[in-house]
């Protein structure tokens, strides 16, 4: 039973820490207008392939003559086109002088008052060509079973001979966008994490609370609180984006995979915050001036800048043999796989073997900070080195 309230009292010193952090830091005025900032900036950039691209309205297309009934089948496959069938050319004519369509085709003439888009014009062309081959076989004699058998064609097989193939914008678009966010929410809090460490060491706060809490409650609370804080950030900004892409229709268009590989984001952050977190948390105990952890820090810094550097270089080569390292070895892997898994397919091996080495990594690291942690937050004066802090927490 002693044990049990041991464990308890312990749990209550982590959870008191972790709650004040978030009412202090989540609760407050900067991080709430961040929060709708960042939200705003993420539905802005996923809207914004649908606000380029347009909403572009069906070209209205008059026909008539013979070819009228074959050459409105081949262009209500190809989509795109509001078609009206006259009786007579005449009347298709008129139609396009009354601006009552677009343009018209009749007996071999395309209509129209100041001519048509390139677009429009190869469609309508492809499909005259279509529909007057069509025409003249039925005139010559065949069935209409033998002419669907003389204008069936098999597809083009796409073949690539290297694994991975040509990537669109799209892909690009989105691959970069979860590398941004990635970036952001794990160099903010880390920094966050860090300052704390030194603000409350360097005003001796540390000190009394060290009185009544564990180094372990204060390093884990700090690195919780802050860490639920980064993830309600996180999951708004995730469900913002997919919001509005279903709500601006581009959310079937993303790569295959695309919005699993966002939802993944997550369980990926959660793993490389806990690796950055926990480290920042330790080396920031090394110094007791906020002037002097930038020096501390720069370590953390520049393997997170590497790690989205990284992310950055593998959008334009997915496939490639450095992706696929920089994808599975930690800390990089936690901003390198999921954007690598949301611009192409990632066989399921790599992705498994990604997210062991970097749990692993987190638990080394949570081991490693927490001892930096708890061997130097109490020591005063100058800088400690890494190597006298490694040696007293061996």
């Amino acid at each position: 039973m002693s044990n049990q309230s041991a464990e308890t009292s312990r749990m209550r010193g982590l959870m008191l820490v972790a709650g004040r952090e978030i009412r202090v830091r989540g609760l407050s005025k900067a991080n709430l207008v961040s929060l709708l900032v960042t939200v705003v900036i993420v539905g802005v950039l996923a809207a914004l392939p649908s606000l380029i691209g347009g909403n572009e309205e069906d070209a209205a297309i008059g026909l008539a003559g013979e070819n009228a009934p074959a050459m409105q089948a081949q262009l209500e496959a190809m989509g795109g086109f509001d078609i009206t069938v006259y009786d007579t050319a005449d009347e298709a004519e008129r139609a396009v002088e009354d601006e009552t369509v677009e343009a018209a085709v009749a007996d071999g003439s395309l209509y129209s008052l100041d001519g048509v888009g390139n677009e429009v014009e190869t469609k309508i062309d492809a499909a005259w060509q279509a529909a007057s081959v069509q025409t003249n076989l039925a005139n010559a004699g065949l069935s209409d079973q033998e002419i669907a058998g003389a204008l069936t064609v098999e597809p083009l097989e796409f073949v690539t001979l290297e694994s991975g193939g040509v990537h669109s914008t799209l892909d690009y678009f989105t691959g970069l966008v979860i590398s941004i966010i990635m970036f952001m929410m794990l160099m903010t809090p880390v920094q966050y994490i860090a300052m704390g460490v030194v603000e409350e060491k360097s005003s001796r706060i540390v000190e009394i609370l060290l009185t009544s809490l564990k180094p372990w409650q204060l390093l884990g609370g700090k690195v919780i609180g802050l860490g639920v804080i980064s993830l309600v950030n996180l999951v708004a900004m995730v469900a913002v984006g997919l919001g509005v892409s279903a709500a601006t229709g581009m959310l079937g268009d993303l790569p295959p995979g695309t919005a699993a590989a966002a939802v993944s984001t997550i369980g990926w952050w959660l793993m490389a915050f806990a690796l950055f977190g926990t480290l920042a948390g330790g080396v920031g105990s090394l110094v007791s001036r906020q002037e002097e952890s930038g020096s501390v820090l720069t370590p953390l810094i520049m393997s997170l800048t590497l790690s989205y550097l990284g992310a950055i270089f593998l959008l334009n080569a997915p496939t490639s043999t450095f992706a696929e390292v920089l994808s599975i070895v930690p800390p990089f892997s936690g901003i390198a796989m999921p954007t690598r898994m949301a611009i192409t397919e990632v066989p399921a091996w790599q992705v498994g073997l990604s997210a062991v080495l970097l749990a692993a990594a987190a638990a080394g690291a949570l081991a490693l900070g927490s001892q930096l942690y708890k061997r130097s937050v109490l020591y005063t004066g100058s800088r400690m080195k890494l190597t006298e802090a490694l040696r007293r927490a061996a």
